[in-house]
């Protein structure tokens, strides 16, 4: 295929949509305070591969991978956030929207802008996206093209993409929740989210 918008962006939905860390929190966060801020979880984490497009675009990605500890500790970081996440899930029994009127659950709810950073900085901490991307986005770069140019046009897509898949999973898990303030269920899932949230942290620490 010679044209590389459309060379790449079979893989830019392929990557928005495998279930991730990523997917989880918007997820999470869709069933346990509304679509509102399961989108809010999908802007920030598109929000936090653009920032590794162009950090990958301008250098810095690889500037992060050549220093010796600086790959390892952002890793660990980002590790560590997602377990702390994912253990709050599961320790989170009073509030949860099965065991409170949604009204009252709502009025106690984060700010949008704190979903939207929990999704900003778990993809902020994890290197393994700025090695995807300085993998990735030379393949789908002209020989004769401007390398920024074309990082920018390339991250735009993935930028498009990953917000429409993730708010679309926001969407189903919104679409769910009724059903699931009627019961136990919904704790039950939370706290299942949250162990696969710990599984996500242990196993980037461990990669």
């Amino acid at each position: 295929m010679n044209n590389p918008v459309l060379a790449y962006l079979p893989v830019a939905i392929v990557f928005g949509i495998i279930p991730g860390p990523d997917v989880m929190l918007a997820v999470k966060h869709s069933l346990t305070g509304g679509v509102r801020h399961g989108i809010a979880v999908a802007l920030g984490a598109a929000t936090g591969s653009m920032a590794w497009g162009i950090a990958a675009a301008v250098g810095l990605a690889s500037l992060l991978t050549s220093v010796p500890g600086a790959f390892d500790a952002v890793r660990i970081a980002g590790a560590a956030y997602l377990v702390f996440l994912g253990i709050q899930s599961i320790w989170q029994r009073k509030g949860s929207f099965t065991d409170v009127d949604a009204a009252t659950y709502n009025a106690h709810q984060p700010k949008w802008s704190r979903a939207f950073m929990t999704g900003f900085v778990a993809d902020l901490l994890n290197p393994k996206m700025g090695a995807f991307y300085l993998a990735v986005l030379p393949q789908f770069i002209p020989r004769d093209g401007n390398v920024f140019v074309w990082s920018m046009l390339l991250m735009s897509i993935e930028f498009v993409v990953a917000l429409i898949c993730l708010s679309s999973y926001a969407l189903l898990a919104s679409s769910a929740r009724r059903f699931l303030e009627k019961g136990r269920l919904g704790a039950w899932l939370e706290r299942g989210l949250g162990v696969v949230l710990v599984g996500f942290g242990v196993r980037l620490a461990f990669e």
